[in-house]
């Protein structure tokens, strides 16, 4: 990684990208254990108040993701990336102070997830396509590695650091330094808004939303095995963001020393997530989607363990196992799309794999608490587990995942 690190030095605006996308993933790691246990630490607040504080949070983002492809590829991808960091940035000090003066509600704490949640809505997109216009083709997957790279490794920062901070300083501190560093990484990408993007409008030139979202449209469904791998996706993450959102928190509460041990969880999943990458860097296999999707089993293996109450040992173990999955999956997966989709249509696409993969994520927060209140949290979390097994096998069935070919271009 360090050799791929120093041959994209020479790549102009490469590290501009590169280190903001490290500063808020530091906050970001952070974030999810300051959230979920400053919700549960709310007077009257219950698994049902986390999951209604997480999924406003989650369920704007599956509206605005399909509008916000065509705004980032018509307006431009770092002037969209970037106002939105910035704008979270201002949300997250909101929800921060709340907590340092001593006044959070989860009232409060719905409506900045909601706003953040329709910015997040147009980021997405915007930021999935921006790496091919730093970085040229051949140097793509590279690209990816190293970003995803920086990335994690300040996100296994913060999560293994969140428990502690919220411990010894406060949820509403450890929620400022996410603030901060969204604020910072919006002033770094913004700039970026001055490289020449295809597809971009010119200034004054009208945009015709519906025909421009068509287009995308059929950019995405003419690939099956786009379709294949995100409808797959749509209940790996419904399993998943319950567990992220909701259900880790209470599974650490009851069995794994609560705020500290999911942080640990979270952050073994993050050194997971540094493997990835430094793995993508190197593999170049022949069917990507086959391996990738094969990987994907360490997710319900996860779900499995951590309901099953094993030693903290066996936990930690399958979270990396996973996490190293994850990014491996990122990696392959957002070159395999900059690979085969059209530049000027890559933000759309990326809409729309976004929309399907998460479309019932929000569901998966949203009922995740009361689920786990009826029947237990042990059995919710294997329900997830199964529900995910069957959707990796079903894309696995389809030939045109399974027999995919890359493009070796570095």
């Amino acid at each position: 990684m360090i050799k791929t690190l120093r041959d994209l030095r020479g790549i102009p605006k490469f590290y501009q990208f590169f280190a903001a996308r490290t500063i808020s993933n530091l906050g970001n790691g952070i974030s999810p254990v300051a959230l979920a246990f400053g919700v549960l630490g709310i007077d009257g607040a219950n698994a049902g108040s986390l999951s209604l504080v997480q999924g406003a949070r989650t369920l704007p983002i599956i509206f605005l993701l399909i509008v916000g492809g065509t705004i980032a590829d018509k307006y431009g991808r770092a002037k969209v990336m970037g106002l939105s960091d910035i704008w979270l940035g201002g949300l997250i000090l909101i929800s921060a102070w709340s907590f340092i003066s001593g006044s959070p509600s989860v009232w409060l704490l719905v409506i900045v997830g909601l706003l953040s949640g329709l910015l997040n809505g147009i980021w997405y997109p915007a930021f999935a396509g921006l790496t091919p216009i730093i970085v040229p083709e051949e140097k793509l997957q590279s690209a990816n590695s190293a970003i995803g790279f920086g990335s994690n490794l300040a996100f296994m920062i913060g999560t293994a650091s969140g428990g502690f901070v919220v411990l010894y300083f406060g949820i509403g501190w450890a929620l400022a330094v996410d603030a901060i560093s969204f604020l910072i990484a919006g002033a770094m990408v913004y700039p970026l808004s001055k490289l020449p993007q295809k597809g971009q409008v010119e200034q004054g030139e009208k945009v015709k939303f519906i025909q421009e979202i068509k287009l995308g449209w059929n950019e995405f469904r003419s690939r099956t095995w786009l379709v294949a791998v995100v409808v797959a996706f749509a209940f790996i993450n419904m399993s998943f963001e319950a567990v992220w959102a909701v259900l880790g928190a209470l599974q650490s509460m009851k069995h794994y020393n609560g705020a500290a041990g999911w942080g640990l969880i979270l952050g073994f999943m993050s050194l997971g997530f540094i493997l990835g990458t430094v793995v993508a860097n190197k593999a170049r296999p022949k069917y990507p989607l086959r391996m990738v999707m094969l990987l994907m089993l360490t997710e319900p293996l996860f779900l499995f363990v951590f309901g099953s109450h094993f030693p903290i040992i066996g936990v930690l173990l399958a979270a990396t196992a996973f996490g190293l999955s994850v990014d491996l999956f990122y990696v392959v997966w957002s070159t395999t799309i900059q690979q085969n989709v059209p530049a000027e249509s890559l933000s759309r696409v990326n809409s729309y794999d976004s929309f399907g993969s998460y479309v019932f994520g929000p569901i998966g927060v949203i009922i995740a608490g009361p689920v786990a209140v009826a029947i237990g949290i042990d059995q919710t979390l294997m329900i997830g587990a199964g529900i995910s097994v069957a959707a990796i096998i079903g894309c696995l069935l389809v030939p045109q995942v399974r027999n995919l070919e890359a493009k070796f271009n570095d």
